[in-house]
């Protein structure tokens, strides 16, 4: 008796290269969409709600119905909700065993995302400036961040970034893991401490020269304007991407934390850290001495400069005197002309 057997199909492996770029891919798009909404979108919405252009000829003024102190404040607690919610939502896509150097890649994606958006940005503005049609600049504009999107996905595939992404992930940068956490914590903090200090006198500077601008002529943010895209939008006005909200205050706040993290994570490396806990190791081995031995050898030490200066003073003024003799001759030369020579000013 025959027996028909069912033929049973194998689903083909997909490759650790491209589930890591697949991966990078989903979480990037969930990074920047939440980066988008913290920093553009919410306050976008509410201006647009709460603070909307005043038409010309209106007889009332929105800041007399809400108070702009009162607003800010209401807008940083949706904000605060806002982040929060989507830090746990994100841990609960991460999912308990992620692939081996996903945060590394969505890193990746998103800087290079950046980095093609800014050239496609640069490029439709050449191509606007040149005064080309809508429909020609609009395909090469699109050409380009294909092309570029492309090359990009192409260099995940490799085998080489690959690793290296992982060795990145491995030295804990995008986790909050301490290494060797009981060890050098002097060092350490001292480490940590000198790097917020630089990167806060940078913060600083970049807020007392007004590098980031200032909302005293208007509105500061972020905006993409997006060309060839007149004929969407009214006369008179333009289309835009909404980035970042109040770049003056926004950026300033963004690289403090940055810099928060990354001393923290450099002072965690784990190469750095082994050198910073091998220093503290090694000055742990050196006597100190008291204080009182301290003050003694100091006092020893001015004592004898000051007696072997008085000394050095006394034998050069004797020589001097002694070899000016006109019956010795050796020394010729009038020390007090010199010396008032030397304190005359050269004129110019």
């Amino acid at each position: 008796m025959a027996v028909a057997e069912k033929p049973v199909t194998e689903k083909a492996v997909r490759s650790p290269e491209a589930q890591l770029a697949k991966s990078s891919v989903l979480g990037a798009l969930f990074v920047l969409l939440s980066l988008w909404i913290v920093f553009a979108g919410i306050p976008e919405l509410w201006n647009r709600l709460f603070h909307p252009l005043v038409p010309e000829g209106a007889t009332y003024k929105l800041h007399d119905l809400i108070n702009p102190f009162l607003s800010s404040a209401l807008l940083l607690l949706v904000e605060i909700g806002v982040i929060v919610g989507l830090f746990f939502l994100g841990r609960a896509l991460e999912t308990p065993n992620p692939v081996h150097g996903l945060r590394a890649g969505i890193f990746m994606v998103c800087v290079f995302f950046f980095v093609i958006l800014w050239i496609t940005n640069w490029i439709s503005s050449l191509l606007a400036q040149a005064e080309m049609e809508s429909g020609v600049g609009i395909f090469i504009t699109a050409g380009v961040f294909l092309a570029l999107a492309f090359f990009v996905g192409r260099f995940f595939h490799k085998s080489g970034f690959t690793r290296w992404l992982r060795h990145l992930e491995d030295n804990g940068w995008f986790h909050a893991t301490s290494y060797k956490p009981n060890q050098g914590m002097r060092v350490r903090r001292g480490s940590m401490l000198a790097l917020l200090f630089l990167g806060g006198c940078g913060i600083i500077t970049l807020i007392n020269h007004h590098t980031l601008g200032s909302d005293r002529l208007g509105p500061n943010n972020w905006q993409i304007i997006i060309p060839f895209a007149e004929g969407f939008v009214e006369s008179g006005s333009y289309a835009y991407i909404p980035m970042m909200f109040k770049v003056h205050y926004t950026v300033p706040f963004v690289l403090a934390l940055l810099m928060l993290w990354v001393s923290w994570r450099v002072v965690n490396w784990p190469v750095f850290a082994d050198l910073l806990i091998a220093t503290e190791a090694e000055m742990n081995k050196v006597s100190w001495t008291s204080r009182k031995r301290l003050i003694q050898d100091t006092v020893v030490v001015l004592v004898t400069v000051a007696l072997l200066t008085t000394f050095l003073f006394i034998v050069d003024i004797i020589w001097i005197n002694v070899l000016s003799w006109k019956g010795i001759g050796v020394l010729r030369v009038d020390v007090r002309a010199e010396q008032l020579k030397a304190t005359e000013k050269t004129p110019w």
